[in-house]
C-alpha cells in the first residue's frame, strides 16, 4: 500500500473537519481511525487550530510524516458529520484509496447552503432570539431585517478575506447603528436593548466557545485555550463595535 498517499488522504480528512469548525480532538481521532482502518497501528497525529502533523511507521521501520498548514476556517457542520461518518464506515469496510480520495473530494467540494437560505435562517435567528428575550412582535420584525443585513455583511467581508475580529467589530457597529435608526423611525418599538441583544446573537462565537470547552475536557489544553481566546477576542470585537456606535449616538 502507498503509505504516503494514505497519510495525505488521512490528513485531508482531518483538514476538512478542522476547516469546517470541528473540534481538535475529533480531527485527531478521525485521522487515527482512518490510518487504523488500513492496519497502520503505529500512527500518531497532533493537531492545533492552524496545523496538522501526522506520522506513521512502515513495516521496514521507515517513518512517514506530513505537516499541513490550515489557514481558512468556516462553520460547516455537515462536512464534519460526513467525514465523521466516512471514518467510521472505513472501520467496517476498507475502501480502495482511489475511492477514499473520491469520497473526500466530494465532501470537500460540497457547496454550502444557498445565499437565500442563509439569509432566511439569519432572519429567523434574529426574530427568534428577540422573541426569546421578551421583545414585541415589532421588535422581532426589526431584528429580522437586521439579521439579514448582518449576514450580508458576513458574506461580503468573507469574499475579501477580512480578519474575523474586524468582521465582528464592523458587525457589532452595524447592529447598533441599525437598531438606533429603526427605533427612532418606528415609535412603536421602544425596546432598543432587546433588539440589540437579539440581533447580536448572530455574531456570538457559540461554536468556538463550545469547541474550546470540549477540547479542554478532552485534555487538549493548548487547543482549548487557543479556541477560548479566539472566542473571547470575537466577543471583545463585537463589544467594541457596538459600544463605540452606542457611545457616539448617545451623545447626539
Amino acid at each position: 500500500m502507498d503509505n504516503q498517499r494514505l497519510i495525505k488522504l488521512a490528513t485531508m480528512a482531518g483538514q476538512i473537519i478542522l476547516e469546517s469548525g470541528g473540534e481538535i480532538y475529533r480531527v485527531e481521532e478521525t485521522i487515527r481511525m482512518i490510518l487504523k482502518s488500513y492496519n497502520k497501528a503505529d500512527a500518531e497525529s497532533f493537531v492545533t487550530p492552524t496545523g496538522i502533523m501526522v506520522s506513521l511507521t512502515e513495516e521496514d521501520g521507515t517513518i512517514v510524516s506530513l505537516i499541513r498548514r490550515v489557514q481558512k476556517s468556516n462553520i460547516d457542520l455537515e462536512k464534519v458529520a460526513l467525514v465523521n461518518s466516512l471514518s467510521r464506515e472505513l472501520m467496517e469496510t476498507q475502501l480502495p484509496l482511489d475511492s477514499l480520495e473520491k469520497r473526500l473530494q466530494e465532501i470537500s467540494d460540497k457547496k454550502p447552503y444557498s445565499i437565500f437560505f442563509q439569509l432566511v435562517m439569519a432572519a429567523m435567528c434574529g426574530f427568534s432570539f428577540t422573541v426569546l428575550f421578551g421583545g414585541t412582535f415589532i421588535d422581532a420584525l426589526i431584528a429580522l431585517v437586521i439579521g439579514i443585513c448582518v449576514r450580508l455583511l458576513q458574506l461580503g467581508t468573507r469574499e475579501i478575506k477580512l480578519n474575523g475580529i474586524f468582521i465582528n467589530i464592523i458587525g457589532g457597529a452595524l447592529v447598533a447603528l441599525l437598531v438606533h435608526l429603526f427605533t427612532r423611525t418606528i415609535p412603536l418599538s421602544p425596546n432598543e436593548d432587546i433588539i440589540t441583544i437579539g440581533s447580536i446573537m448572530l455574531l456570538v462565537p457559540g461554536i468556538a466557545f463550545t469547541n474550546a470547552i470540549r477540547d479542554i475536557l478532552m485534555g487538549d489544553y493548548l487547543s482549548g485555550v487557543s479556541k477560548g481566546m479566539e472566542a473571547f477576542l470575537i466577543a471583545v470585537g463585537i463589544a467594541i463595535g457596538a459600544g463605540t456606535v452606542l457611545a457616539l449616538l448617545g451623545g447626539v
